[in-house]
């Protein structure tokens, strides 16, 4: 399989590389002094010896060709928690998802984090926005330049999901799909569990929407060319901020899983809730995903009888690889209180 990025620490004993990284650095830093009028703007680096040494903490964001595209270098504050001090994308790079990916893989497994950023860097802010942090502070630095503190705080409280009769969740955003039809039987014993990205790789978008309610433009994109045809769906779809769409009711059958097999038993989608983590097999899912995927699960196990959670790729090995490596079933297993996946 193709890997069309990679998110690891800086590799700081290779010449090349930390050339790469200061070429990054410094157009990415003209970029902003340039967004900034001007405003001299501190270097964090001034050269291949400084990152060398850095005492920061450095995420590095590579394409399929090991190109590398972005940084995000970070410390810890006197509290314990991350301090992130610079994302830097490279021009060229804009708009592809790179500090997004940056920011969910040094996030996990942390409980808060700070940044601040000139308000006048609005590219900065929205990243930032997105990946859940607010505006805590705008202070200003001592030559005038106005600046906001944001914050992200971990969200371990609980999130309350009800179910009415007709078999909708009550808190989710309800888009019914068009691509649907009745059990063969009441019972709905699996929960499957799947990730998805529309287009491939990037988040945020109304594609997935589109796709399950069957109107998707092929024109939009190369890729949905070779999918706009289909007429699938899943009975949820959990963005990266935690936000949960409905399109089928679980009363009635979703077409998710395909040619598929669980314990002997073959079409799954006969007896089968299917869920779409918006992501993909190569990054780590968000906080917030997990945060509705655990009480979604806890809903569907207590209302519809769910009797076993387990992935795409289980139930269909050798054809489909999701959720992906990168999925947690640990976490989901301690919020659900069972053994996970099961197979």
């Amino acid at each position: 399989m193709t890997v069309p990025f990679l998110i690891r620490e800086l590799c700081r004993d290779d010449a090349a590389n930390l050339a790469a990284a200061l070429a990054l650095h410094d157009a990415a830093h003209a970029l902003e002094v340039a967004w900034l009028d001007g405003y001299p703007l501190p270097r964090l680096w001034q050269s291949a010896a400084d990152i060398a040494a850095s005492p920061l903490y450095i995420l590095a964001g590579y394409d399929e060709a090991m190109q590398l595209c972005a940084l995000l270098a970070c410390g810890r504050a006197d509290d314990g928690s991350l301090d992130i001090v610079r994302t830097l994308v490279a021009p060229a790079r804009l708009g592809e998802g790179w500090a997004g990916r940056l920011l969910t893989t040094a996030l996990a497994g942390e409980t808060a984090a700070t940044v601040s950023s000139a308000q006048a860097n609005r590219a900065a802010l929205r990243c930032y926005h997105k990946a859940g942090f607010v505006r805590v502070r705008d202070f200003a630095a001592a030559d005038g330049l106005a600046l906001t503190t944001l914050r992200w705080q971990r969200d371990d409280s609980e999130l309350p999901l009800t179910l009415d009769a007709d078999g909708w969740v009550n808190e989710a955003q309800q888009l019914p799909s068009p691509n649907c039809d009745s059990y063969p039987q009441p019972a709905v014993p699996l929960l499957v569990i799947h990730n998805i990205s529309l287009p491939p790789y990037r988040y945020g978008g109304d594609g997935v929407a589109q796709l399950f309610g069957n109107r998707l433009d092929p024109a939009a994109d190369p890729y949905y060319a070779t999918i706009a045809h289909l007429r699938v769906s899943a009975h949820f779809f959990i963005r990266r901020d935690g936000s949960l769409l409905q399109f089928v009711s679980t009363r009635q059958r979703a077409w998710h899983a395909g040619v598929s097999q669980w314990r002997g038993r073959e079409r799954c989608n006969d007896f089968a809730l299917g869920i779409e983590l918006e992501g993909c097999d190569f990054e780590p899912f968000c906080h917030a995903q997990y945060r509705t995927l655990a009480a979604l699960a806890r809903l569907l196990q207590r209302e519809c009888g769910i009797e076993a959670i387990t992935g795409h790729q289980h139930i269909a090995p050798g054809r489909k690889t999701d959720p992906g490596p990168y999925f947690d079933w640990p976490r989901l297993a301690a919020a659900v209180g069972r053994a996970l996946p099961e197979n």
